[in-house]
């Protein structure tokens, strides 16, 4: 799992690195114009892991909520549904 998710902090790395400025705001605006579809496309690949993992797999929501970064049970369900944002524990929302 860490190594999919670092190979993409890297390829925005790559982007801070291209050294002409026109090139580099160029190519930010072409990826913050498709990061609505990326963000929904992201959260609909964690909606179906979270359903295969509990369906599937037998894992109870609060466990899935502890391998997500500690989000509540609660939250991870809603995940499931297709509904809310995560949230953790301790961010009282």
């Amino acid at each position: 799992m860490a190594g999919e998710v670092e190979r993409v902090r890297a390829a925005l790395r790559a982007v801070e690195e291209i050294e002409d400025p026109a090139e580099r705001a160029a190519a930010c605006s072409e990826l913050l114009h498709a990061w609505p579809q990326l963000h929904r496309q992201v959260a609909d690949v964690r909606q179906q892991a979270v359903n295969e993992a509990h369906d599937d797999r037998g894992m109870t929501y609060v466990a899935l909520g502890r391998r997500m970064g500690g989000i509540t049970g609660e939250a991870v369900g809603q995940i499931a549904r297709g509904r809310g944002r995560a949230r953790t524990p301790s961010d009282g929302r």
